[in-house]
């Protein structure tokens, strides 16, 4: 069994790409990124290629760390999903467990609910694959 720098078998790591390009077949979304809570990227793919996988994720990761103080600190619970809008796009970070989070990058609002309904089905498929469902 050969294991990838985030512990992943190779194996798996195909229906990881698989199930990351169906996040690419909703118009407007221009990457999609696995990454473990650590901030390490697990398996990502982008449309053109323009943007560093790696930064994006780790970059969210930390963001994603923010926000959940930020939830403890008001008395809000758990985070949820987290939404970045800017002005030439949208960024949405979804926690899938303790280990991994899921990133995309989407040029506008209209994408939205079909991203999240994306992450909501997608959630057990992916957490199998990573072998912590």
């Amino acid at each position: 069994m050969q294991l990838n720098n985030a512990g992943v078998t190779e194996e798996y790591m195909v229906d990881l790409k698989q199930t990351l390009s169906r996040f690419l077949t909703i118009p407007g979304v221009r990457l999609a990124v696995l990454v473990g809570r650590d901030g390490l990227l697990i398996e990502g793919l982008a449309r053109d290629g323009k943007e560093d996988l790696e930064a994006v994720g780790a970059i969210m990761t930390t963001g994603l760390n923010t926000a959940e103080a930020l939830g403890q600190e008001i008395s809000r619970g758990s985070v949820i999903g987290v939404l970045n809008e800017y002005e030439h796009g949208l960024v949405s970070v979804d926690p899938l467990g303790d280990y991994a989070l899921m990133v995309t990058l989407f040029d506008n609002a209209a994408s939205i609910g079909r991203v999240r309904h994306m992450v909501k089905t997608s959630r057990n498929e992916i957490l199998e694959a990573l072998d912590i469902a």
